[in-house]
């Protein structure tokens, strides 16, 4: 059972506070390119760099924005007197992995201040808080019928969700998740399958940085026996951090959260079972022992061995294929459309190509226009 990462998932945290208002009608200008060219348009709010989405979010929030620089989405709202709560953010999992949770605070507030934002410590409020453990360990089966949980706890299989089938082999189950929101979660599952059907390509770089520290070589995820890569994600949510804990600042959640995340081992165990009949007896299985050593030390300092920079390309990688992939998705309906053979592909391509660039020719402003939005230049 060797670890190959520890650290924070998710983070969702609100502020009260508004952007200035003169950076709206930047935000409506940049939101109406978005909807023009169906793609995020990239802009400059004192220097820190945001791309716009075409549409806000529940809740009152008229933009959504995606950090360039940590990629964490930022939820705004017009400014409001009657309403403090202007902005929400989300903090993507690869940024918690990379700069831990003090770095990412310090990271937040860096932008708050170039934003020109009056924030004031312990004033903020947490919403969610994940951690997650990932393990390889080779042969391992997960059983839903190995967790023993307190009553106020459900319990949900859902083997389909994440399931990967490779050699014939199917039916094992991949996840198994206990507990919801707002309260406390706890969800088991095989990441390695995650990882392939989704092509998250940067977990892998993580979990190799991790092994290189160790003079270990990397996973080799083609072979399914030596590269059974398990999570288990530990999610504490708003209901359960205010009521339950009163935690709702940075200070409140470092105090409390090793307390929190131990309570929750305690409440849902993964057990191996034994000839006792009473399921509260079954011994704790290594899995959960492993898990809670790894939640000694100071959790929010936790932060990967990789790089930001590498991850940015691969991700950078990761959607100019998935572009790519689209094209060629509509290229498929369009020759089915137009009745084409399989065999005519290649001209095919070759001709809507010529007919796409005289499309852009019938209109070089609008083209240049819309090519400049894209890259951000006239936001």
């Amino acid at each position: 059972m060797e670890l190959l990462h520890k650290g924070f998932d998710a983070l969702d945290i609100a502020y009260p506070v508004h952007f200035p208002a003169h950076f709206i009608p930047k935000l409506e200008k940049a939101k109406a390119a978005a909807t023009e060219i169906n793609v995020p348009t990239l802009i400059s709010l004192g220097g820190v760099e945001f791309n716009v989405a075409s549409t806000g979010a529940k809740g009152g929030y008229a933009y959504r924005l995606s950090a360039v620089k940590g990629r964490e989405i930022w939820f705004v709202k017009k400014p409001n007197n009657r309403d403090p709560w202007g902005i929400r953010i989300s903090v993507a999992a690869i940024q918690l992995a990379l700069l831990g949770l003090s770095g990412v605070r310090e990271r937040l507030e860096r932008k708050f201040e170039a934003l020109g934002l009056p924030i004031r410590s312990a004033n903020e409020s947490i919403g969610r808080v994940d951690f997650a453990v990932d393990l390889l360990i080779p042969g391992f089966a997960l059983s839903s019928e190995n967790f023993v949980m307190a009553r106020n706890f459900g319990r949900m299989r859902h083997a389909d969700l994440l399931e990967y089938k490779e050699g014939g082999k199917s039916g094992r189950t991949t996840s198994v998740t206990v507990g919801k929101n707002p309260n406390r979660q706890i969800i088991v599952y095989n990441k390695r399958a995650e990882v392939l059907a989704k092509g998250n390509s940067h977990w892998p770089l993580v979990w190799n940085r991790n092994r290189e520290a160790n003079g270990l070589p990397p996973i080799d995820l083609s072979d399914p026996e030596t590269s059974q890569v398990w999570r288990v994600e530990l999610r504490l949510y708003k209901k359960h951090l205010k009521e339950d804990h009163g935690v709702a600042t940075w200070f409140q959640l470092q105090q409390k959260l090793g307390t929190m995340l131990n309570d929750l081992l305690d409440d849902v165990r993964y057990s191996e079972p034994s000839l006792d009949t009473n399921r509260s007896r079954w011994p704790e299985h290594p899995l959960w022992c492993r898990v809670r050593k790894e939640l000694n030390g100071d959790l929010a300092s936790m932060h990967s061995f990789a790089s930001e920079e590498h991850i940015g390309e691969m991700q950078k990688l990761e959607r100019e294929q998935m572009l790519v992939t689209q094209i060629a998705g509509c290229l498929i309906a369009l020759a089915s459309s137009r009745d084409v053979d399989f065999t005519a592909i290649p001209q095919f391509v070759v001709q809507v190509g010529g007919e796409i660039i005289e499309l852009f020719r019938a209109n070089p402003a609008k083209t240049e226009r819309k090519l400049s939005i894209a890259k951000g230049k006239s936001a």
